[in-house]
């Protein structure tokens, strides 16, 4: 059994990058039916589409229990259909800093900073692999599993949490968590399964 946990462990950190660069939130956009009438109405369709310029910018709303904050994101068509962590700090060095806040402002309450803290992406991934590290090279040590088991959960819980209680609202964008943010999250419960297979497994030193 404990030649295949360091295989395990190499699994779960494979889910974490795979979610890494898989979408982490999902943007459907609509435009309003009043805008859309008006585009069919008018025949001027150059006139209308300049005037309309403003209205097809979004207002986005996350909220998280009482706390909330709000950003005017680019127009429809500037949209991306999805955001990977990967592109979380790119974003938040581009015209489209406003859309990288609102990911931010989703996944660790950053709102100031933001250029900078956006790296802060790469922890969800780098961290479980460096927990998965110090379980392969140190996993006769008990205390350094109860640890890696505690921290684990301990992120995912609170990950899931965030997700599970924060609503995205806006009149013409849907904002949706996409597969990637939940991939990386179990990945932490299956390395914690993982390292909880080492202590079942003795002799053990603390």
């Amino acid at each position: 059994m404990r030649r295949l946990l360091p295989i395990w462990i190499g699994v779960s950190v494979v889910m974490v990058w795979v979610g890494f660069v898989l979408p982490w939130v999902r943007l459907e956009t609509h435009e309003p039916d009043l805008v859309q009438k008006i585009r069919k109405a008018a025949p001027l369709r150059d006139t209308v589409d300049g005037l309309l310029q403003d209205v097809n910018r979004v207002t986005l709303t996350i909220r998280r229990g009482a706390e909330k904050v709000t950003g005017e994101l680019p127009r429809l068509e500037d949209l991306p259909r999805h955001v990977s962590g990967l592109q979380v700090p790119q974003l938040a060095n581009s015209q489209q800093a406003k859309l990288a806040a609102m990911v931010m402002e989703l996944i660790v309450g950053a709102q100031q900073y933001l250029g900078l803290k956006s790296y802060a992406v790469y922890l969800l991934p780098g961290m479980l692999s460096l927990f998965g590290l110090v379980l392969i090279l140190w996993n006769k040590h008990t205390i350094v599993v109860w640890v890696a088991i505690g921290l684990c959960v301990a992120i995912a819980a609170l990950g899931f949490w965030k997700l599970l209680t924060t609503k995205a609202e806006a009149l013409v964008v849907t904002m949706t968590i996409g597969e990637g943010l939940w991939l990386s999250l179990w990945a932490y419960i299956v390395l914690a399964i993982g390292a909880a297979g080492y202590l079942m497994i003795k002799p053990h030193r603390t």
